[in-house]
């Protein structure tokens, strides 16, 4: 009996010591959460407010617990603030400057490439993406941060790395096409409730129709219109606007056409139109246009885009894209390109679909290739997307040139090393990375 009394009496013991530990956990955390409130109550009513409301609380962490205990109530202690709360709202501490979430997103873009011309220098004339005619390649390996605070403050960030990050920041130059990073984007903007936006800082260009990134396209390989008759990116600012719930306006100021540093003192600007009356069409048109061609202010540039969309049938889509630049130097001396360019698409299931462009440009000037020239091109790619996150395109693209432009091993004659077109096949896959659905 005495035996048993003991296990039982220590038994207790412990049970008492765990409920006691168990108590002080539950304290030292509503001590915490209790701070934090007084802390909330204080921003979002002002300090008379929150003083009044202290003065009803119960005024240490042990009388609310001794007073949930005698009411015959379970303690419940104060949640963490959720991620679908206000990022404002945050624990602001040492580890923490506060501020909103920063969000991140991505994309790897890779390729194999074949080249019929099997050119010397292993390179695909006028392609910027997949550059590689030998086989493998890595366009671009990208990351986006974005973050956003619930009274519109931002920023946008975007990095590239891989061979088609190195032709955007050096350009076509002799030698390997060695991997480096390129700033695509890095911008701070202000949003307005009823969706006008305030960008400063350097931003993809408002002119064309496609875009840097394979995926957003309905083509692998980017078209000469966007490769050599369009800028990149500005640096400067921009404001976008809703005017009525059909029409959109952008204006910008900017030092020039792909230079973060201004070469000279004057500035470009940029006025665009977007009008969309439906979700199955819009049109948009471009105007840019400033001192860009000299140290001084007198050699101008100007680029006039237009393109719009058609939603003809839930399966079959089409766009068409107009891009005219002009340059005049100091000197007076003008150089002009212009093209247009025609895409169809045709969406057989959510998952594979097949997609065309032709594409004409007029170089005969040498404003964008450095070669007086006409350029043609035809662009064949069927894509399969087993799932949103990854798609694979397979693509044959054929471009044709006026004059001998292409590199060919095989070619002789009077234009030995060079042809008048050439054929490409590749295949490309896209892994688009981001936050769990």
């Amino acid at each position: 009996m005495i035996a048993m009394s003991f296990t039982v009496s220590a038994q207790a013991q412990t049970a008492e010591a765990e409920q006691d530990a168990s108590l002080r956990t539950e304290v030292e955390q509503l001590r915490a959460r209790l701070a934090r409130l007084e802390q909330l109550l204080t921003e979002k009513l002002g300090d008379a407010e929150a003083t009044e409301a202290a003065a009803t609380a119960p005024t240490t962490e042990q009388d609310s617990i001794d007073a949930a205990y005698a009411a015959g109530q379970t303690l419940v202690l104060p949640s963490a603030p959720t991620q679908a709360q206000s990022m404002d709202d945050a624990v602001v501490g040492p580890v923490s400057t506060g501020g909103p979430a920063l969000n991140f997103t991505g994309l790897i873009d890779t390729y194999y490439t074949y080249n019929s011309n099997e050119p010397e220098d292993g390179t695909n004339a006028l392609y910027y993406t997949n550059p590689n005619a030998r086989g493998f390649g890595l366009n671009q390996i990208k990351l986006e941060m974005d973050a956003k605070t619930s009274s519109g403050v931002g920023f946008r960030g975007d990095l590239w790395f891989g061979s088609g990050a190195r032709l955007f920041r050096e350009g076509l130059e002799e030698g390997p096409l060695e991997d480096t990073i390129y700033i695509q984007q890095a911008y701070g903007y202000y949003g307005w409730e009823n969706g006008a936006q305030l960008d400063v800082g350097m931003f993809g260009t408002i002119a064309g129709l496609e875009v840097a990134e394979s995926h957003l396209n309905w083509n692998y390989s980017r078209g000469l219109l966007w490769a050599w008759n369009e800028p990149f990116s500005h640096t400067g600012a921009r404001f976008s606007t809703p005017i009525t719930d059909t029409f959109k306006a952008t204006v910008m100021l900017v030092n020039g056409f792909d230079n973060t540093f201004d070469g000279n003192q004057g500035k470009s600007y940029g006025v665009q139109g977007s009008w969309a009356p439906t979700d199955r069409f819009n049109t948009t048109a471009t105007w840019i246009h400033g001192p860009e061609n000299g140290l001084g202010e007198d050699g101008w540039q100007r680029d006039f885009s237009w393109n719009f969309y058609g939603g003809l049938h839930e399966k079959f889509e089409i766009m068409a894209n107009l891009d005219w630049i002009s340059n005049t130097d100091p000197t007076d001396i003008s150089a002009t390109s212009w093209g247009i360019g025609g895409y169809a698409r045709y969406n057989a299931t959510d998952k594979f679909r097949i997609a065309q462009r032709y594409e004409y440009l007029e170089d005969t000037e040498a404003r964008a290739t450095g070669v007086e020239q006409s350029l043609k091109e035809y662009t064949l790619t069927f894509e399969y997307a087993p799932e949103p996150r990854f798609i694979t395109r397979f693509e044959w693209r054929r471009d044709w040139s006026s004059v001998p432009f292409f590199g060919c091993t095989e070619c002789s004659g009077p234009t030995t090393g060079f042809s008048t077109d050439q054929d490409t096949f590749t295949v490309g896959m896209m892994w688009i990375l981001g936050p769990a659905e």
